[in-house]
């Protein structure tokens, strides 16, 4: 699926399993990994989807397997915004005896923002299972999932608070594992694969290359971006390295990258595989992630640009975690204020001593929250059954 969920839960089977983990990846039916199987992991594609009437099924193959733990990946509409899968670590944990079930909620809430088309029925099953279980506790959006996950994953602090607000217990069993770099970076040497990529695009030497990573969706901000960019000097090209299933939402995009100007100066590369990803961040001079919300440990976006030492030009929420530091790791901006956006751009541009300081920052801040072998790491503790409380 093009889905960062998709690239996240990739990252985690083969990691696991380098880590001599046994991964089994239970996942709809009709999907199946594109090429070799990472050694270790075995993928069974044999939902037919997640409603109720396929709850049998799952326990059964959970009872089936005797698995040590459960890691559950979760945002609402990889489930068809179904609650059955809510209540997961309840059946798992009292039905078929596993040891641990860890939830890790990919998004603020684990909530998409999509509307759930639950039929009667559903619901009234729904309300049955919240009455066997216990109703205490039992949320309407989460179900079971923060009161009777063993441990919470929580992509960042802000996550964490919004999980904390519908139960109050979650920061007893939680921890804050940011996303990682969800590209596989191919073994080149930096500055090569820069000029490599240039001359791909036709890039002139004193053009200066800047780049957005990312799917393309309203909350990225991009329309940000796009208008900022038309008021840049003229030798500046913005690459956009990334694709979005909204076919309106991509033609309003290039209407108005004509009503911003410019428009013959940016390119629309579009969904790309790893390899050619990291290519095109290479290639770039600088990152910009235009984030209407502001950034975050979760932005898997970011920790891509950092993974390749870019200086980044991002945007600063109402909350800032304290990893994040303006002018040291990164350049900080209001939200969907297109001449602030400029102006930030405008400095980097113009000052390489700054561009050089945020690399070496943001080279720290790679190491600090986004290396693998520290997401790994802490996710196998969860995984065994151990973990440190949040405040």
């Amino acid at each position: 699926m093009r889905a960062p969920e998709s690239g996240h839960a990739l990252f985690l089977c083969e990691h696991l399993a380098r880590a001599g983990v046994e991964v089994h990846l239970l996942t709809n039916k009709g999907n199946a990994f594109n090429g070799p199987l990472p050694s270790g992991v075995k993928v069974h594609p044999v939902m037919d989807n997640w409603s109720w009437k396929q709850l049998i099924k799952l326990l059964h193959f959970i009872r089936s397997n005797r698995f040590d733990t459960i890691l559950l990946i979760y945002i609402d509409w990889i489930y068809q915004c179904h609650p059955m899968i809510t209540f997961l670590p309840t059946f798992a944990r009292r039905l078929c005896g596993t040891r641990t079930v860890v939830t890790q909620l990919e998004n603020e809430s684990g909530l998409s923002g999509m509307l759930s088309n639950n039929q009667v029925c559903d619901r009234l099953m729904r309300a049955l299972v919240a009455l066997l279980v216990g109703r205490k506790d039992v949320h309407p959006s989460y179900g079971t999932l923060l009161r009777d996950s063993s441990h919470i994953i929580a992509l960042s602090a802000r996550h964490l608070d919004a999980f904390a607000v519908a139960y109050s217990g979650v920061r007893t069993k939680a921890e804050i594992i940011p996303a990682p770099s969800l590209i596989r970076i191919p073994d080149e040497d930096a500055g090569s694969a820069r000029r490599r990529g240039r001359e791909a695009l036709g890039l002139q030497e004193d053009e200066i290359a800047i780049v957005y990573y990312g799917f393309l969706y309203p909350l990225k901000g991009v329309e940000t971006l796009i208008t900022a960019f038309g008021q840049l000097p003229t030798n500046t090209r913005l690459l956009i390295v990334g694709g979005t299933e909204d076919e309106v939402y991509a033609r309003s995009l290039r209407e108005l990258s004509h009503k911003a100007g410019r428009a013959d100066r940016i390119l629309w590369i579009g969904h790309c595989d790893d390899e050619k990803s990291s290519l095109y961040l290479y290639t770039a001079d600088i990152c910009v992630l235009p984030f209407n919300v502001g950034v975050r440990l979760n932005n898997s976006s970011f920790a891509a640009a950092a993974a390749h030492s870019l200086p980044i030009v991002t945007t600063r929420g109402e909350m800032l975690e304290e990893a994040f530091i303006d002018g040291e790791n990164v350049r900080l901006c209001p939200p969907k204020n297109p001449a602030a956006m400029t102006e930030a751009i405008n400095e980097l541009i113009n000052c390489p001593e700054l561009r050089s300081r945020l690399r070496s920052g943001v080279q720290r801040l790679m190491k600090q929250c986004f290396a693998a072998d520290r997401t790994i790491s802490s996710t196998l503790r969860l995984l065994a059954g151990t973990t440190t409380s949040v405040p």
